[in-house]
């Protein structure tokens, strides 16, 4: 087929209703090659001005290296991302389309490890939002349309929609980083008072230990008599290190002649850079023994996390009975309160938790510091036996470099 200027146009043909064009290229040389690709239409006037749209922009070269590249596969992920009706008209645009950013996110989430809690806290934001805001194409997200999702949500609370907001950031974030989109996004959030932190004292920690050792035999928090031991020393090395739950097990334990460390590898979720968890030796022998154990557990269960997950149960069961108020990850906080009573650096403070900047570590630097003296009396004792010169506090040294991680709890028994 050819137009009044000469051009040899592509063929178009009906089949089931619908029309498509076959692109063709190459030649006996080099080697021939063609594709089928659907115009989304059924009125031939439109798809012969959708062939013409494909055959005289940079369109018909990116369905042809889309092939090459990735096959049908490649074919139908353009097809999916071509957006022809407009209100300027009929035109084709082929930016990146919402739903796919989130789909490529989610596997993204998945091939970091991240437990499946987590996973569908983050996909049940971003999908809300996508909801609210009905724009298909990343590229025609504004500013409005995060104003508007927040105004979507008026009858929640402060810290619900800023939990939405934090994982649309690190969506975004993540998008930035990947190159997906060309700047990145500033996401305001609601100003809220912010919870006091949870920290458990030398006194109630004990008591909690305690509990855990009467062992508890229900259901998914089940603990054999024989483990109590590696879940008593399990908790104290999460409150000395300030560990996440999966952390002993998703990161590489390793070791050399300055002694054992774990590597934490950095993400766009949890931790922003690489970090290293410095340990004394029994801590180290501890997340060997509670690896073993989770493997030993997935003989007869199947989920990874769910298995690993025995740990916060246990400890929630051991609150309960022992009447004190908190979650699992109040031990992360209570060593982070420990660390920054010890050395008032708040900088160290923020490097050991993995924190992207201070706004997260700021928290524990209004603490009230009587509170805390009655709290941790051991970190009072080292404090004052550093003033006073008899026992200096230890902090692991290479060269220029202070190894802040589980700064001053390296010789705590």
């Amino acid at each position: 087929m050819t137009n009044r200027t000469g051009i040899k146009r592509m063929p178009i043909y009906l089949a089931g209703g619908k029309y498509y064009t076959r692109i063709r290229w190459g030649n006996d040389r080099t080697g021939r090659g063609a594709v089928k690709f659907p115009l989304n239409t059924n009125e031939k006037l439109v798809a012969e001005h959708r062939r013409d749209t494909i055959q005289d922009t940079s369109l018909r070269g990116k369905i042809i290296r889309a092939y090459e590249e990735h096959g049908p596969a490649g074919v139908k992920k353009i097809k999916n991302e071509i957006d022809w009706l407009r209100r300027s008209g009929t035109l084709v645009d082929i930016s990146l389309t919402l739903s796919h950013a989130i789909s490529e996110y989610e596997q993204y989430c998945m091939a970091q490890r991240l437990n499946e809690k987590t996973i569908v806290i983050y996909l049940h934001a971003l999908n809300e939002f996508a909801k609210t805001i009905r724009i298909k194409h990343v590229s025609n997200i504004k500013r409005r349309h995060f104003t508007n999702f927040k105004n979507s949500m008026v009858h929640s609370s402060k810290h619900t929609v800023n939990r939405k907001l934090r994982a649309l950031q690190t969506f975004f974030n993540w998008m930035f980083d990947e190159g997906l989109i060309d700047n990145p996004v500033k996401i305001k959030k609601l100003s809220v008072i912010n919870r006091p932190v949870n920290y458990f004292s030398n006194a109630d920690f004990e008591i909690i230990l305690q509990n855990v050792k009467k062992g508890f035999p229900y259901s998914e928090a089940k603990m054999n008599d024989g483990d109590r031991e590696l879940f008593i020393e399990a908790y104290r090395l999460y409150r000395d290190t300030g560990l996440r739950l999966s952390e002993p097990f998703n990161n590489q334990l390793k070791r050399d002649d300055d002694g054992f460390r774990l590597r934490i590898v950095g993400s766009t979720t949890k931790n922003s850079y690489e970090r290293y968890v410095h340990l004394t030796e029994q801590q180290a022998l501890i997340i060997i023994q509670m690896n073993e154990w989770l493997n030993n557990q997935l003989k007869t269960r199947k989920n990874r996390y769910a298995t690993i997950k025995v740990f916060s149960r246990v400890f929630s069961r051991a609150l309960k009975i022992s009447y004190i108020s908190g979650k699992f990850h109040d031990l992360r906080k209570t060593f982070a309160s420990r660390l920054y009573f010890l050395t008032g650096q708040e900088f160290t403070l923020c490097y050991a938790l993995g924190h992207t900047d201070t706004n997260m570590t700021k928290q524990y630097t209004n603490l009230d510091k009587v509170e805390l003296s009655r709290a941790f009396p051991d970190i009072v004792a080292m404090k004052n036996n550093g003033i006073d010169g008899k026992n200096p506090l230890r902090v692991p040294n290479q060269g220029y470099l202070e190894l802040y991680s589980n700064f001053g709890f390296m010789h705590v028994t």
